[in-house]
Formats: structure tokens, sequence, C-alpha cells
């Protein structure tokens, strides 16, 4: 008999994005194609513990331990207060995560975290469940933001950096995604995030100012630490992009685990 499930290395996608950036629709949309295409054994777990609804069957939702409306009424926190709280308590109760992820019979595992990305990102709870998570196999963020995030060159910098800034806090690679790209009419701004000497051309003819001059110092600054990378263009709802998210996820546990 092969050694188990339980026992094998687990690979790990955790998205994170901000409120209305479609975050769980695309872990959900996300997971049921990989198993449709690939037929791979995916399991979904869900950390948000605001969460009203969910479009996947979650095999471990912390809203079995804690949620943020129980919170509210418990301890007379409002919606903010409530949500940190949630926080601390998902911190103590790691293990309890920790061990229900580890007896899933599940290859891959999708982490659904909380729509307030700045609790999980810049709180203790975040880096530690994620620190956590690494002992069951490799981690991966996936980055999900909105058309918001391309209105202009400097909020492309911007989506840049904080990038750049996840990876400080999580400590582990992370891919940038552009969720809903089918509601953008003008994508010519896109390819930008891909060379970083055009961004900067068009950044040095921009009419923003001294917004612009910032984003030019913060540009090089960005690339003495990361290259170039390729944003991923999807629409969670149209199913498009999947097959260039699963090609750069499978890239990445490639390198740094033994998936082949």
């Amino acid at each position: 008999m092969g050694e188990s499930s339980i026992s094998r290395k687990k690979y790990i996608v955790v998205f994170l994005g901000p409120a209305g950036s479609g975050k769980t629709t695309l872990t959900g949309f996300y997971g049921n194609w990989l198993r449709e295409k690939t037929g791979i054994n995916v399991g979904f777990v869900n950390l948000d513990p605001g969460a009203e609804t969910l479009c996947y069957s979650a095999d471990f939702d912390i809203r079995e331990l804690v949620t943020v409306r129980d919170i509210m009424v418990k301890e007379r926190l409002g919606p903010n207060g409530a949500f940190i709280r949630c926080m601390d308590l998902m911190l103590q109760n790691k293990e309890v995560i920790l061990n229900s992820i580890r007896k899933m019979e599940k290859e891959y595992v999708l982490i659904d975290t909380p729509g307030q990305m700045e609790l999980f990102v810049f709180r203790k709870a975040g880096p530690e469940l994620i620190s956590t998570l690494k002992e069951l196999g490799p981690v991966v963020c996936v980055l999900i933001f909105d058309p918001i995030m391309t209105d202009s060159p400097s909020s492309l910098v911007a989506m840049m950096l904080l990038s750049l800034v996840v990876q400080l806090r999580l400590e582990v690679d992370n891919v940038v995604v552009l969720n809903k790209v089918d509601a953008i009419e003008d994508k010519s701004l896109l390819d930008l995030v891909e060379n970083h000497e055009n961004l900067k051309s068009v950044l040095a003819s921009s009419s923003e100012g001294l917004v612009s001059d910032m984003a030019l110092s913060l540009i090089d600054i960005i690339g003495e630490y990361t290259a170039a990378s390729r944003l991923v263009k999807i629409s969670a709802l149209k199913k498009i992009g999947f097959e260039e998210l699963y090609d750069i996820l499978h890239e990445i546990f490639c390198v740094c685990g033994d998936l082949t």
C-alpha cells in the first residue's frame, strides 16, 4: 500500500486580495476548474470569519470556530474590532487549522483569506499561519487585484509595490493576478507591468507631477528586489486566464518542491 495522502506533501495556494477583488469567486472557480482540467484532488479552506456565503464546499471553515457576527454580539465590538479579535483567535487556533489541513486527503489545498487583506498581511496572525502552513509543503500566494489598480501608470507601480510588501511580510513567492480583466476596455497599460523601462518612460512623460516622480523612484527600488514578472490577466466568472495561472503555479512548485 502506498504512502497515504495525509503524510504526503501538500501544495498550498493562498488567495489574497482587497475587498471586492473577487477573491472568493476565484478560489472556488479556479479550484473547480483545476479538478475538471487536471484531475487534481483539490481541498478548499475558508479562513474568512466574516464570509456570509461561499461558492465552494469548504473542507475546513474557520467559521466553525469563530465568526465576526458572533464576536460582535458576545464582545460588543464593531465590525473592525470584531475582525481584529477574530484574527487573534485564529492565531490561537493555528494548530487546529494546521491539523485539519494535514488530515485532508488532498494534493492541492486552496486557502481563501479575509476580505480585509491588511488584517491578514500586517497583523501577527497571517505571517504566523503562513509559516505554520510551510510544515505541510510549499506555499504560494496569489495576490488578486481588480481593474481599479490599472487606471494609471502610478496605480500599476502601487500594485507592484504592494506585491513586494506582501512577499516581505509573508516570506513566500506570490503571483500577481488582475481579476475582472474582461471589464477593462483599454488594456494597453497592462503590458507595462512586464516592462519596467517602458513603464518608466510613460511615467516620465506623465502629467501626474510629484506622483509620477515618486512612482519613478519606486520602480528602481522594486527592480532591485524583483524581476519584471507576468501579470496574470483573469476573469474568474468567465474562466479566462486559468491555464496561465496554473502554468505559473506549476513552475513555482517545481522549483520549490518535487512536483512533476
